[in-house]
């Protein structure tokens, strides 16, 4: 197919600057791109740039069997360049004709199609694209205007109302849009997530990833510019389609492994499509910003109404994530360095059966939800951590333990912060139960956090590889207390009690021995004297 592509240095560039390639030559029988994009020209009345052709061509890649290659897709380019007019397009294609092209495998009422964001408002805006061209009942003569008749004809209701928005089609298919953690009871054909650099956590990512699993050929695109330090779930995803990318161009192009080869040993069903700015370039190169803004030249964005950005006042930091579609990750400093903490993994470790064994608890400032740690002493002699559990809340903690300490009696010991957090209201029942309690309070807050940092700055600790504790430690930060620096729960931007837990569980191990300890904390029993 001509893409229309445009090669002058005046116009964006259609490769993307790193992708996954396809496994055979894609044609009209091998990718639903091309009839994504006859649809939009036909119907729709929506003329592509060459970039958005060429996403879907490879995006929509088939394999054999008439299903889709990819089950994720996850596309990065610059803000301004046309994600939502290719989101809302792919939207009302699956609804209308995807929907229906394989009723023995997925029938048309179970065909759902999600728009998903951090926020409903994020979801809304390729949902009202689609709403606009089909809406059967337009209340003003503008969305009369833009609506399809061929494709109104095929719809038997909208629903409007807030949070609970909604096409169903007469074939039964529908689309909503929902915000992320509303979805987990939904089993989706396609799902659409926007904005993935707001996902500061996991949270929202586990629970609509999910919703595609049991679908044949389900596809979840996630499609965002660069996100930044708290971009927690994006760098994840980033970090293996490029991983993925470079293992291909080692492999494969490199003549050493066969294409299907590859794809058996690899996960060749996940997607990845990044347009940016090579690093280390400078803030104006030309081709740097042809290469992160593909749109650049086909419509109103031209070099000098990008660059002249920075003329007004937008700070490099900024125009790099915004317009070069690059990770600018200075904006904090970790405690911990993210590089030592890998250096820690052993997916072997782990505590003797017979060793001591500290557990700690810490739970979020906002009480919502609860870690529990342990550490102990390898074999070789060097300690070990390892998150255990996580729930939310913290009145299950002392059932939880409870349950443990009678399948393992020799557990007996827990550490927790005695003091200015909300982990300090089990510090009595849990001395109460027969816990030995370790409090860490005093110098012993700073102490733990210290001690922690420098076990993993020496080498001297190992841990399992976990990825919600490997996230909080490349955004936890301290604060200064005195003269020491203490976890900083509230300013650390996602939830850190678990890798609270784990350094304050080693602190105990090391420093502290297993005899019980007085709780000097006591809750106010609401009687005062009067003097």
């Amino acid at each position: 197919m001509d893409l229309g592509e445009i090669d002058d240095g005046e116009h964006g560039r259609t490769l993307p600057r790193m992708y996954t390639p396809p496994l055979r030559e894609l044609t009209p029988e091998t990718s639903n791109g091309f009839s994504v994009i006859a649809f939009a020209e036909r119907f729709l009345g929506v003329r592509f740039y060459p970039w958005q052709k060429w996403l879907l061509i490879h995006a929509l890649e088939l394999n054999p069997d008439g299903s889709y290659r990819f089950r994720q897709v996850i596309t990065l380019v610059a803000r301004q360049n046309g994600k939502t007019t290719i989101m809302g397009v792919l939207c009302a294609w699956w609804l209308f004709v995807d929907s229906i092209r394989h009723p023995d495998r997925v029938p048309p009422y179970k065909f759902l199609v999600v728009g998903a964001a951090q926020t409903l408002d994020n979801a809304r805006a390729p949902y009202q694209a689609v709403l606009n061209w089909c809406n059967p009942s337009p209340s003003t003569a503008e969305e009369a205007a833009l609506a399809v008749p061929a494709l109104q004809s095929r719809v038997q209701r909208v629903n409007n109302s807030h949070g609970e928005e909604a096409i169903v089609c007469r074939s039964k298919a529908q689309y909503i849009v929902r915000a992320d953690k509303s979805i987990r009871s939904k089993s989706a054909a396609r799902v659409v997530f926007d904005e993935l650099r707001e996902q500061y956590n996991e949270d929202g990512w586990n629970a609509v990833s999910q919703t595609t699993k049991a679908i044949w050929s389900s596809q979840l695109w996630g499609i965002s510019n660069a996100g930044d330090y708290r971009s927690v779930k994006l760098r994840q995803l980033v970090d293996s389609g490029r991983r993925l990318v470079a293992s291909w161009a080692e492999d494969v192009e490199a003549g050493d492994v066969p294409a299907d080869t590859w794809a058996a040993e690899h996960d060749a069903s996940f997607g990845y499509f990044e347009w940016s700015a090579p690093d280390g370039c400078a803030i104006d190169d030309r081709d740097a910003v042809r290469q992160a803004n593909p749109s650049m030249g086909y419509g109103a964005m031209t070099y000098r109404s990008i660059v002249a950005d920075l003329e007004k006042g937008m700070t490099e930091a900024a125009f790099r994530t915004e317009v070069l579609c690059q990770w600018v990750t200075a904006d904090i400093i970790p405690y911990i360095d993210p590089k030592q903490w890998k250096r820690g993994i052993d997916d072997t470790s782990s505590i003797p059966d017979d060793g001591r064994v500290v557990l700690s608890v810490d739970t979020s400032a906002d009480r919502e939800t609860t870690y529990i740690a342990a550490a102990g002493y390898r074999a070789d002699g060097l300690p070990h951590v390892e998150l255990i559990v996580r729930r939310d809340g913290m009145l299950w903690v002392p059932k939880y333990l409870r349950l443990l300490k009678e399948r393992w009696p020799s557990i007996h010991e827990v550490a927790i912060q005695s003091k200015g957090c909300p982990a300090v209201d089990f510090c009595d029942p849990l001395t109460e139960e027969g816990w030995t309690v370790h409090m860490i309070e005093g110098f012993r807050v700073g102490a733990a956090a210290g001690r922690f940092r420098d076990r993993i700055r020496d080498g001297k600790l190992r841990h399992l590889p976990q990825p919600a504790i490997e996230q909080q430690a490349a955004v936890a930060i301290t604060r200064r207390l005195g003269e020491v620096e203490v976890w900083d729960r509230q300013k650390s931007v996602m939830q850190i009690s678990g890798l609270i837990a784990e350094s304050q569980a080693l602190y105990a191990l090391e420093t502290m021995s297993g005899e019980p300890e007085k709780p000097k904390y006591r809750p106010s029993t609401g009687i005062r004297i009067h003097c």
